[in-house]
C-alpha cells in the first residue's frame, strides 16, 4: 500500500462522513438523540455517529502510541456537537496519514509488529468500519425524509475531480 492511496482512502472516509453530518442537520435534536426501534445497535443516529467517530479517533491513538479516552455520547448534544469534533478528528487524521512513508504503512505496530497488522490494513479497517456505520445512518435519514444521497466511492471521485 501507498501513501497516496491511503490518503485518497481518508479524503473519501471523511467526504462521506460530511454528508452524513450536513444530512443530519435536516433533523431535530429529538430525531437525532430518540431512541430507535429496532435498535440499530447504538440505540440512536447520534449514538451511531459517536461510536463511529470514537472508533476514528481510538484507532488513530493506538496508531500513534497515545493515549485514548473513550467518547460519551452524552457529550454530544446536537449535530453541531459532533460535527466539530469530527472536523477536529479529519483534521489530526490528515495530519497523521501526511505525517506517514509508505514504509511506515507497510510496517507492524504495538506489541506484535512482526505478525500483527501493518498500518495501512487497521486504516482500512478504520474507512470500511465508518462505511458499515455511515449505512446504518444513511437508512435512518431517508427513514425521515432526508436521504444524504449517494455515498459510493466512485462518487467521491467524480465529485473530486470535478472540484
Amino acid at each position: 500500500m501507498n501513501k497516496n492511496d491511503i490518503s485518497t482512502l481518508i479524503q473519501f472516509n471523511y467526504w462521506a462522513n460530511g454528508r452524513i453530518l450536513q444530512t443530519c442537520q435536516n433533523l431535530t435534536t429529538e430525531q437525532f438523540t430518540q431512541s430507535l426501534e429496532p435498535n440499530p445497535g447504538w440505540g440512536s443516529l447520534r449514538g451511531i455517529l459517536v461510536h463511529t467517530l470514537d472508533t476514528e479517533y481510538g484507532w488513530r491513538t493506538v496508531l500513534q502510541a497515545i493515549e485514548d479516552i473513550i467518547m460519551n455520547e452524552a457529550d454530544f448534544p446536537n449535530v453541531a456537537s459532533v460535527e466539530k469534533r469530527w472536523q477536529e478528528e479529519q483534521a489530526a487524521w490528515v495530519q497523521f496519514v501526511d505525517s506517514l512513508s509508505d514504509d511506515q504503512l507497510n510496517q507492524g505496530y504495538g506489541v506484535e509488529p512482526e505478525s500483527g497488522p501493518k498500518v495501512w490494513q487497521t486504516i482500512m479497517h478504520v474507512v470500511t468500519h465508518s462505511i458499515q456505520h455511515r449505512a446504518e445512518a444513511a437508512y435512518i435519514l431517508t427513514g425521515y425524509g432526508h436521504s444524504p444521497g449517494e455515498l459510493d466511492f466512485a462518487v467521491f471521485m467524480k465529485d473530486r475531480a470535478a472540484k
